[in-house]
């Protein structure tokens, strides 16, 4: 299993918020030893050339192999962060979007391989991290969630 940590490079990213009535899909992030450190909402680097909107969509048909609805751009945020004392540089296009497929929202787990790396994705209630029960990443995020 290999260990990512952020390029050095300013990256733009796209994720979505997929909602299941009070919840989130979310993938788990994880430190090095599998502890989990908080949730992120699916989405990848933006290629060049290509609109977020339609990053965002590629990356949840790579990941998943679920189609999107046409996404609506929630915010742009700027994340500073870092990962096991490596900085990582994002600017975030935020999209509201929605599965095509119904059938999907009835499946509770997800989990996809990217660069050797296991991803598990699952339906998360917003009131956890509304309550400090849970970290929500990128940082900022929550405060665009109405």
């Amino acid at each position: 299993m290999s260990t990512w940590r952020p390029p050095s490079i300013v990256r733009p990213i796209a994720i979505g918020i997929i909602r299941r009535d009070d919840e989130l899909l979310l993938m788990v992030v994880r430190d090095d030893d599998g502890v989990i450190k908080g949730y992120r909402p699916l989405g990848g680097s933006i290629e060049f050339g290509e609109r977020a909107s339609d990053a965002l969509k590629r990356e949840f048909m790579e990941e998943l192999g679920l189609s999107l609805a046409e996404p609506t751009l929630l915010t742009v945020l700027e994340n500073l962060y870092s990962h096991h004392g490596t900085t990582g540089h994002e600017i975030v296009f935020v999209f509201e979007a929605s599965l095509t497929d119904a059938s999907a929202y009835h499946k509770e787990r997800f989990a996809y391989e990217d660069g050797g790396v296991r991803n598990d994705v699952e339906w998360v209630a917003l009131a956890r991290f509304r309550a400090g029960e849970a970290a929500l990443f990128p940082t900022g995020l929550l405060d665009h969630l109405p």
